[in-house]
């Protein structure tokens, strides 16, 4: 299985100024994996949420001449024995960030088996009912709704997609029925795009998904006026215009930040190499945006690039600093 073998754990002691009693309940810890593409997984260790899991990834003829259908003994695979992700077989929820089917090609599969509920614009219900799953199995949000999954509050926040296609933003449009599955590829419309911002009630920590480099930057701002400061930022590279890395450190203020989108998405979640920057230069690029927009508004911010499947452990506990 290649870097499926990898078994690498990364922690991350977030320590926001909580003090603990003595004889306290250990802190509140999260796990954030990353799964490739735009997908992370989110757990407090009871309850699972996922965020655009797409693993199957066809090659580009297959994607060009041929219906998206989720390779389903990869994925069988992933949610059986030894998965480099078990959390995967017992997802909660499902958060899709916009509709393209390499954000939601492979959700209502896992929906089906994991049993858990997808949430996601019009567009993106309708194309997973489409595909198979119940409608009382998804749940349409628009942007600036917000809803309780489990342990977590979850806020849709209003955003763009990149200009990744020459200039343009790909395969906008809604889809507002459900079609018949399956459909190809550039059937998967636009819909809209969303960030979430994702709390964890327990332990106060913050996480913040952009699944594509764009932004509605009045949504940002209007966060960043309400004095929310996010833990975790797991923000996409590709398409990104130069303010885009500068407006995310200035009003979210993220303590982590984690790239993503940035690997190959025509590359099957289990071939060799799966998961490397297809630009290296470019994330590298984006990663010195980072630090340097984090520099320049007086944000103490950590870049942290994950290798496919790796883990991020944020937990709270006491003082004002991070540490390995």
């Amino acid at each position: 299985m290649g870097c499926f073998a990898r078994s690498v754990r990364l922690a991350a002691v977030l320590l926001l100024g909580c003090a603990a009693a003595a004889g306290a309940e250990p802190p509140a810890t999260l796990g954030v994996r990353w799964l490739g593409v735009a997908g992370v997984s989110i757990s407090d260790g009871d309850e699972v949420l996922l965020h655009d899991p797409f693993f199957s990834r066809p090659g580009l003829m297959r994607t060009l001449f041929e219906y998206y259908e989720p390779d389903v003994p990869l994925l069988e695979r992933l949610l059986g024995a030894g998965s480099p992700a078990p959390e995967l077989a017992s997802a909660d929820w499902i958060l899709i960030g916009h509709a393209h089917y390499d954000h939601l090609g492979d959700a209502p599969w896992l929906a089906q088996r994991s049993g858990a509920r997808l949430v996601g614009s019009p567009t993106a219900v309708n194309l997973a009912q489409g595909y198979g799953l119940a409608a009382e199995r998804t749940r349409s949000v628009l942007s600036g709704e917000s809803f309780e999954a489990g342990p977590f509050e979850v806020r849709v926040v209003e955003s763009r997609h990149a200009k990744v296609a020459l200039g343009r933003v790909p395969f906008e449009g809604e889809v507002s029925t459900p079609p018949r599955g399956p459909v190809h590829a550039f059937s998967f419309k636009l819909g809209d795009a969303r960030h979430y911002l994702v709390t964890h009630r327990a332990s106060g920590l913050r996480i913040f998904t952009a699944s594509s480099a764009g932004r509605h930057l009045p949504a940002l701002e209007a966060l960043a006026a309400e004095g929310v400061r996010v833990d975790l930022l797991i923000a996409s590279t590709s398409g990104r215009d130069p303010a885009y890395a500068g407006d995310l450190v200035r009003t979210l203020r993220p303590r982590i930040v984690v790239p993503c989108h940035f690997d190959d998405l025509f590359e099957r979640a289990d071939a060799e190499g799966a998961g490397a920057p297809r630009d290296p230069a470019d994330l590298e690029a984006f990663e010195a945006e980072l630090r340097a927009a984090g520099e320049r508004e007086g944000v103490p911010l950590e870049v942290r690039r994950l290798a496919l499947f790796e883990t991020l452990e944020l937990i709270r506990g006491d003082g004002v600093q991070l540490t390995n």
